[in-house]
C-alpha cells in the first residue's frame, strides 16, 4: 500500500563527482543514483506510479566547447535526453515535470512530453554556459497552466515558446527568468515581440494570474504586449532586477541600461491597469510607489531585500560608486558652504522615497494588507510604526528594520496587531553615521545569550492578565531578530517561591526575610514556550521566502 506514495513525486539528482557516505561511495556495485533512478522508470512496472518528476544537477559533460566548435550537439547531453525521453514514455500520468539540469532539453524529450495528457506544471532551466545550439519550438500542451524556464539566453538557447503560449488557454503561471549576463552587460537581446507575435497574430489574449520576470532587459511596446495578455486578470506580479533601478541608490550596472529601462515608464490606459493581490518587487522607485496609490485590495507587499551583484568581467569586479558619483543631480564638493547647507535642509532620496511608500502603503493598502516586507536600508522611527499598525489591522506577517529594539516598546505597539503569525526585524543598512551607529546597536542586541534573550522574550510575550486569560499574540508563530529565528509556542505555567517581606526587617527588605528565616509566598507566572531554530527551518513562512532572488 505504500509503493503508490513512494514513487509518486520522483526527485533525481545528479553530481560532477562520486559521493560517499560512511566511506561507502553512493551506488556501489551498479551506477550512480540518478542513472538507476531513470533505469527503474523505464524498466520497472511503477512508471504509471509518478505524478511528479524532477531532475536536478550538473550532467553537462566535458565536451561541450569542443562539440559546439565542430557544429554538434554534445554526447552526454543527447544520451541524456535519450534516456529521459524513453522514461516519460512509460510514465504517462506526470502531472508536473521539472528539468533543472545543466543540459539542454531537445526536441526528442518535447515529443515525449507532448504525449503526457495530464501535464499541468513544466519547469525548463537553460544551460548557463554559452555554447550555441540550433532552434527548438516548444511544442503546445494544452492542459498546461504553470509555466517556468530559468537562465534563458536567446543568443545560445533560442527555444521558440510562441506556439505553446498561443495554445495555452489554461495558463495560469507564467515566470520567465532571463540570464543575468544580459544586464550584467548591456546587452538587450531580448525580444519580447518574439513571445507573443503568434498571440497578437492570432488577436488572442492570455488570462495569466500569477506572472514573473526575473533579469528582464528589453524595449517596452506596450501596444503589443498588452494585446497579448489580459492584463486584468494578473492577481500576483514579481519583477526581480527589472525594469528600472532604485533611485535612492545609483549603481554603475543602472547607467548602463537607463534608457531601455525608460521605455517601461509609459501610462497605460486605465482599463487594462492590473489589480494584483501580490507585489514582489526588487527595485524601488517613484514611479513604483505613486502606482501604489492605486493599488487598493493589495494584501501581499514584498519589497525585497536580496540584490543581484554582477559578476565580475576580466577578472575585475564591478565597482559601484557612491550616490555621489553617480548621480548627475550631485552638487559639487568644491565651492562654498552654500552646497552643504542646501544638502543638509533637503531630505535624503533615501528617505523621501521611504515615505513616500509609507504614505501610500498606509492610506491606499493599508486595511486588506496581510504580509509586508520592508527594506532594510529604510529603519522606521516610532511614529511610523504606530502609523503603520494602526492602518493595517489585518497585518499576519511583518518584516521591517526598527530605529527601536528593546522588545519593551515592541510590546506597546504589537499587540494592536492581534493575528500577527510571523515577525522579523532586520539589521538596519542605512548609509552614513547615523545607519552605522542603528546597526551596531542592533548587532549587540541580537548577540545577546540565547539564553538571556529567550527568556526576556518569553516574559515579554506572555499575558499580563491576572486570569489566565488569551495571549496578547495568540497566533504569533515565528520571530525573527536578524540572523536568529525564535519558534513561539504556547502558554506555561511557572510557580515561583517570592520571599514575603518582614515588617520589622529594616526598610521592609524581602531578602532579610529570607535571611532570618521569614515566610515565603508562591504566585504563578505565565510566560510563553520560546525555542531557537535555523533560517532553514522558516524558509516556508512567507516573510523569509520572498523576501529574495529566487524564482517563485
Amino acid at each position: 500500500m505504500t509503493v503508490p506514495h513512494l514513487w509518486r513525486s520522483v526527485v533525481l539528482t545528479s553530481y560532477t563527482s562520486i559521493r560517499y557516505k560512511d566511506d561507502v561511495p553512493e551506488g556501489f556495485g551498479s551506477a550512480s543514483p540518478f542513472s538507476m533512478g531513470l533505469n527503474a522508470l523505464v524498466t520497472r512496472n511503477v512508471s504509471n506510479l509518478v505524478r511528479s518528476l524532477d531532475l536536478m544537477g550538473d550532467f553537462g559533460g566535458p565536451d561541450q566547447h569542443e562539440n559546439s566548435r565542430a557544429g554538434r550537439i554534445s554526447e552526454y547531453g543527447m544520451i541524456l535526453n535519450i534516456a529521459v525521453s524513453a522514461a516519460l514514455e512509460k510514465c504517462t500520468q506526470i502531472e508536473k515535470f521539472r528539468w533543472d539540469l545543466d543540459a539542454r532539453v531537445q526536441p526528442n524529450v518535447y515529443s515525449s512530453l507532448v504525449r503526457l495528457s495530464n501535464l499541468q506544471s513544466l519547469w525548463l532551466q537553460f544551460p548557463q554556459t554559452r555554447t550555441p545550439h540550433p532552434i527548438s519550438e516548444i511544442p503546445p500542451f494544452p492542459n498546461l497552466r504553470s509555466f517556468t524556464m530559468t537562465n534563458y539566453d536567446p543568443l545560445c538557447y533560442p527555444d521558440d515558446i510562441s506556439t505553446m503560449l498561443l495554445h495555452g488557454d489554461k495558463l495560469e503561471n507564467v515566470q520567465l527568468h532571463f540570464s543575468p549576463r544580459m544586464r550584467d552587460q548591456g546587452e538587450p537581446s531580448v525580444g519580447l515581440y518574439q513571445f507573443f507575435r503568434k498571440l497578437i497574430m492570432a488577436k488572442k489574449q492570455l488570462k495569466i494570474t500569477r506572472m514573473g520576470v526575473y533579469n528582464l532587459l528589453a524595449p517596452m511596446d506596450a501596444t503589443d504586449c498588452i494585446s497579448a495578455l489580459d492584463t486584468t486578470a494578473c492577481r500576483e506580479f514579481t519583477a526581480i532586477n527589472s525594469f528600472g533601478f532604485d533611485e535612492d541608490k545609483f549603481s554603475a550596472a543602472s547607467n548602463a541600461t537607463y534608457f531601455i529601462d525608460r521605455t517601461w515608464l509609459v501610462p497605460i490606459d486605465q482599463l487594462d491597469k492590473p489589480k494584483p493581490k501580490l507585489l514582489r518587487v526588487d527595485q524601488l522607485h517613484k514611479r513604483h510607489a505613486l502606482e501604489l496609490q492605486r493599488a487598493t485590495g493589495l494584501e501581499y507587499l514584498y519589497l525585497v531585500n536580496a540584490r543581484h551583484k554582477p559578476e565580475s568581467i576580466n577578472g575585475c569586479a564591478l565597482s559601484t560608486p557612491t550616490s555621489r558619483d553617480a548621480s548627475p543631480r550631485a552638487p559639487s564638493v568644491v565651492g562654498s558652504g552654500s552646497s552643504s547647507k542646501s544638502s543638509r535642509s533637503t531630505p535624503a532620496p533615501s528617505t523621501s522615497l521611504r515615505d513616500l511608500y509609507m504614505d501610500n502603503i498606509c492610506n491606499v493598502c493599508g486595511p486588506t494588507l496581510k504580509h509586508l516586507v520592508l527594506p532594510s536600508r529604510w529603519p522606521l522611527p516610532q511614529a511610523t510604526v504606530a502609523r503603520l499598525i494602526r492602518s493595517a489591522p489585518n497585518l499576519d506577517q511583518l518584516s521591517a528594520a526598527l530605529m527601536c529594539t528593546d522588545l519593551q516598546v515592541s510590546r506597546m505597539l504589537f499587540p494592536f496587531l492581534t493575528k500577527l503569525y510571523a515577525i522579523r526585524l532586520l539589521s538596519p543598512t542605512q548609509e552614513g553615521p547615523e545607519g552605522r551607529q542603528m546597526q551596531c546597536m542592533f548587532e549587540k542586541f541580537v548577540e545577546t545569550d540565547d539564553g538571556d534573550q529567550a527568556e526576556k522574550l518569553s516574559r515579554e510575550l506572555a499575558e499580563t492578565s491576572c486570569d489566565g486569560g488569551k495571549s496578547d499574540f495568540p497566533y504569533l508563530r515565528y520571530v525573527g531578530i536578524g540572523h536568529k529565528v525564535w519558534e513561539i509556542g504556547g502558554m506555561v505555567e511557572e510557580l515561583v517561591r517570592i520571599p514575603m517581606a518582614d515588617e520589622t526587617s529594616p526598610r521592609g527588605d524581602p531578602w532579610n526575610a529570607k535571611s532570618e528565616g521569614g515566610a515565603w509566598r508562591e504566585e504563578v507566572k505565565y510566560k510563553r514556550r520560546v525555542t531557537r531554530i535555523e533560517e532553514e527551518d522558516v524558509k516556508h513562512v512567507e516573510i523569509w521566502k520572498m523576501d529574495s532572488l529566487d524564482v517563485i
